[in-house]
């Protein structure tokens, strides 16, 4: 399928991006027509194709990708747009003020914004003031009041498309929710009914036989082949009940790849990977080694947005380590705040074949949670050792336990 090069972000706000194109191209164009083919006409063109520039490649990229560089062009964008104030005789370069303050959203939060915004406001109080308080007190102020404005109208938007990605982070994980309950439920089902068909019936079928086999003894030899014949029909339902309880049993065999795989595919957007199969001998293992799994993408998707999940495994002898990795973002310091602990000493996870992000310390996760304290409870009854590793690609949960046969 034909994928456009423009960026989703670009294609989805095409028509705020062209307006601020088409806003740029007539100040520029008002500015420039009548002046005189010269230094002047030289410089301020370079100065405004310098703005648009930056302007370009701030709205190009997202906040995350770079937002040191980002800053730094919206603070050489002020100057620029402060310099053209300066020279300029028709008064419109102001202007250019509302598309900086449309692009502040998304790099700062509203109080930074309007400090921001403020500022620029009082540098240009002070380059038009020519004696008249008033009057350029309120001409100053109506720009102001644009950049607030503007600034308003995108951070309202960026609002509206964070609550819409946090709804369908939301969605994904009452998904998974639904299925692990699902799953948990017809379990717990199959195992009451095999236990009451095993407990109650079987018991009863048993004790009727024995009844039977006694009773066939002690009466005389006309009802014996009657007995006989109920005995066997006894005996009959009795195997007949067994072997339903061990076929019910037996479906408790689940194949643990393939039940994740059916839980991925129920989440929009999302695919599994799988490496290498793990090879599990102990059914209750399996059993508890799929909640962790379960629970590992249910965070990964709310916290780190991921949609991309690769199952590996290494088993040697009785030790089996699992690797589930996914894409979720590692540069968020809240991407598994579920898991993170109140302990203030907990330890950072130890670097696997230097794996790690180099990142500081304040935005690293940490290893113990209680989300990760949950998974090492259900495993403790087989040694299991849990832990949360960031990758230059994303976070890898390793789960390492001891397997033996039930």
């Amino acid at each position: 399928m034909f994928k456009s090069f423009i960026p989703e972000h670009l294609y989805k706000d095409w028509l705020l991006h062209f307006s601020g194109f088409l806003t740029w191209s007539i100040i520029c164009f008002l500015s420039l027509n009548n002046l005189p083919v010269g230094a002047e006409l030289f410089l301020k063109l370079t100065a405004f194709l310098s703005f648009y520039l930056s302007f370009a490649i701030i709205v190009s990229s997202k906040a995350a990708d770079f937002p040191r560089r980002d800053k730094l062009i919206l603070l050489c964008q002020v100057v620029v747009v402060l310099i053209l104030i300066k020279f300029d005789k028709y008064d419109i370069a102001p202007i250019l003020l509302v598309l900086i303050a449309t692009q502040l959203p998304s790099r700062f939060s509203r109080r930074q914004a309007m400090y921001i915004m403020i500022s620029i406001t009082a540098a240009h109080f002070l380059l038009k003031f020519d004696g008249n308080m008033l009057n350029t007190l309120f001409h100053v102020i109506i720009y102001l009041m644009l950049q607030v404005f503007g600034f308003s109208a995108i951070e309202s938007n960026l609002r509206e498309v964070k609550a819409k990605e946090e709804l369908s982070a939301i969605n994904q994980e009452l998904l998974a929710t639904r299925f692990m309950l699902k799953e948990s439920s017809q379990r717990k089902e199959r195992l009451r009914i095999s236990r009451d068909l095993h407990d109650v019936i079987g018991h009863q079928l048993t004790a009727l036989a024995l009844n039977l086999e006694v009773s066939r003894h002690k009466v005389p030899e006309e009802f014996k082949p009657l007995l006989g014949q109920n005995l066997a029909h006894a005996k009959t339902l009795l195997s007949d009940v067994r072997e339903v309880v061990k076929e019910m049993r037996t479906e408790e065999q689940f194949d643990l790849v393939d039940k994740l795989s059916a839980l991925i595919e129920q989440l929009p957007g999302c695919q599994l990977k799988v490496e290498s199969a793990p090879k599990i001998n102990a059914l209750s293992l399996k059993q508890q080694l799929m909640f962790c799994l379960q629970e590992g993408v249910s965070n990964a998707i709310r916290h780190g947005k991921a949609n991309t999940f690769t199952l590996s495994a290494i088993k040697t002898e009785q030790q089996l380590s699992l690797y589930l990795l996914d894409n979720g973002s590692v540069k968020s310091a809240n991407v598994l705040s579920s898991m993170e602990s109140d302990k203030e000493d907990n330890q950072l996870v130890n670097q696997p074949d230097n794996q790690l992000v180099n990142q500081p310390d304040n935005q690293r996760d940490k290893q113990s949670g209680s989300g990760l304290a949950g998974m090492q409870e259900r495993l403790a009854d087989f040694n299991g050792l849990v832990e949360l590793i960031q990758t230059s690609t994303g976070c890898t949960l390793k789960i390492q336990v001891e397997d033996s046969y039930d």
